[in-house]
């Protein structure tokens, strides 16, 4: 079994093909509180997770979780992330290690910039129609 604690190895940024996003912390902040709703007067899970993607480069999967409520499907909320921040010249990608097998755990999250998209919000298939 392989030792949990062990440094897995990063990705070359190179492969990731955009220029790396650097928010200043206040830009992070605005975004997190100003894009999706607080909750309890708390941050929600989305914007905890938007928030340690962009301040941490190459964060992997396993390391969001506890930064984000222990979150359990950061791949879902990065998706509903990327609809909100693409309008902004932002998006988060996900990069594999090198020489890793394959497992949720070890993917690298970055933030990068992107050509601007305007991407609809859509309804989901069980909302009510009013």
């Amino acid at each position: 079994m392989r030792n949990q604690n062990q440094v897995t190895p990063m990705p070359n940024t190179s492969r990731i093909g955009l220029p790396l996003a650097h928010l200043s912390d206040k830009t992070i902040n605005d975004y997190a509180k100003n894009l999706w709703q607080m909750r309890k007067n708390k941050l929600s899970k989305t914007a905890l997770v938007f928030m340690a993607i962009a301040n941490q480069p190459g964060i992997r999967t396993n390391e969001v979780r506890p930064l984000a409520n222990d979150c359990s499907n950061v791949p879902s909320l990065v998706d509903d992330i990327n609809k909100k921040i693409m309008n902004k010249g932002l998006m988060i990608i996900r990069m594999e290690p090198v020489g890793v097998a394959p497992n949720e755990a070890f993917h690298h999250w970055y933030l990068v910039e992107a050509p601007i998209m305007q991407v609809p919000v859509e309804m989901a298939v069980n909302d009510p129609i009013q």
